[in-house]
């Protein structure tokens, strides 16, 4: 992929790097052992973060604009998506697993981890569903700042990042996947995310390119 990133509209869009997600003492790394049968992997999000938190210390020296999402449990009667009823088989596995349920509202669980942690003044999205522009102001945030590119990091690719993709395709915004700074549970299906991606979504890259166009642009600002 030809990276040409304008800093000035481009936004870093961060996904859903929550303890219970990424940590090691998350709830869905504690319950590794219900969730591997599923051939789901908790720790390749784990050692999804250096090459996160390398984007996210770059798009914050370039002066991107920068989103950080989070999902939070809602089991009200009126919630409009119970993403814990979504991917039965999931979540099913892990439902009554110790230490749940996971992604709490208020719980040390539901924050985003300290390496990948917002600072003042970059922009926080709370949602209840796999996409950071369903249910939420976000698409009103990236408009007012005249962002035409987004670049997406965190997890899970094949879910949220990738509901994400779709969701900022549609309203004609650029979209650019980091390739090794998405992580999946699911290994098989990590590749095939970036395929759906690169063929209608716009394009994948690996941080290391994304870091170098950044720094690029920055010079010749």
């Amino acid at each position: 992929m030809n990276l040409q990133i304008d800093p000035q509209t481009t936004a870093l869009i961060v996904v859903d790097m929550q303890n219970d997600f990424c940590h090691a003492e998350g709830f869905y790394a504690r319950a590794a052992d219900r969730i591997e049968p599923l051939g789901l992997d908790p720790q390749l999000v784990i050692d999804g973060i250096p090459p996160m938190a390398a984007l996210l210390d770059a798009a914050r020296a370039a002066g991107l604009f920068i989103v950080h999402t989070r999902i939070e449990r809602d089991d009200s009667p009126d919630a409009v998506h119970l993403i814990h009823n979504v991917v039965a088989q999931t979540f099913g596995a892990v439902a009554d697993a110790p230490g749940g349920p996971a992604l709490t509202p208020g719980t040390w669980g539901a924050e985003i981890h300290d390496a990948l942690a917002p600072q003042d003044g970059e922009y926080v999205v709370t949602k209840r569903s796999f996409s950071a522009f369903f249910g939420t102001d976000l698409e009103t945030a990236l408009r007012r700042r005249g962002i035409r590119t987004v670049i997406l990091a965190g997890t899970v690719s094949y879910a949220c990042v990738l509901h994400t993709a779709f969701d900022a395709n549609v309203r004609d915004l650029d979209v650019i996947v980091a390739s090794d700074g998405t992580a999946s549970w699911a290994p098989d299906l990590q590749q095939p995310t970036l395929r759906i991606v690169d063929l209608i979504l716009g394009g994948t890259a690996a941080t290391g390119e994304i870091i170098e166009a950044l720094a690029l642009a920055t010079r010749e600002q």
